[in-house]
């Protein structure tokens, strides 16, 4: 069990962050499109549009290709980009606004911002480890090792 623990491990990340991103992913990218959430995010928080498409369709596509584990890596960088945008750019100034009176606010800014906190944790953590020996990664970069 030791010997595949880390690959465990990284195939329950993937997994993991996949199943979430894909919902968040598709609700930017359905309805009224990746292009209006991209000037969403350009008008409020003078954040280029070009990235708010890339974040739409990173947390789409990336998480289709981060449960196969294709290009983790990639998606990974791309993921974790997007969850500091969202954490420290987005969720905690609003987090330390609404701080109620009497409130710790260490407290009230973690609680703010822990999913996408946690998700910039896991995709980090995946862009540090790779996708493991249950990916299409270790596949696809197995035969082209063998070619070399």
């Amino acid at each position: 069990m030791r010997k595949f623990a880390p690959d465990i491990a990284a195939l329950v990340l993937r997994l993991a962050a996949g199943l979430i991103f894909i919902p968040h992913g598709w609700s930017k990218i359905s309805g009224k499109g990746a292009g209006a959430f991209a000037a969403d995010i350009a008008a409020n928080y003078h954040i280029p549009s070009i990235l708010g498409h890339l974040a739409a369709w990173s947390e789409f596509l990336g998480a289709v290709l981060l449960i196969v584990g294709l290009l983790t890596r990639l998606d990974a960088f791309l993921l974790a980009a997007t969850m500091f945008v969202a954490a420290f750019i987005v969720q905690l100034p609003d987090a330390l606004y609404e701080v109620p009176p009497g409130s710790i606010k260490i407290f009230v800014a973690l609680h703010g911002i822990e999913l996408p906190l946690a998700l910039f944790a896991i995709c980090l953590s995946l862009l540090l480890t790779g996708g493991g020996k249950f990916s299409l990664d270790a596949i696809v970069f197995r035969r082209f090792r063998r070619k070399s």
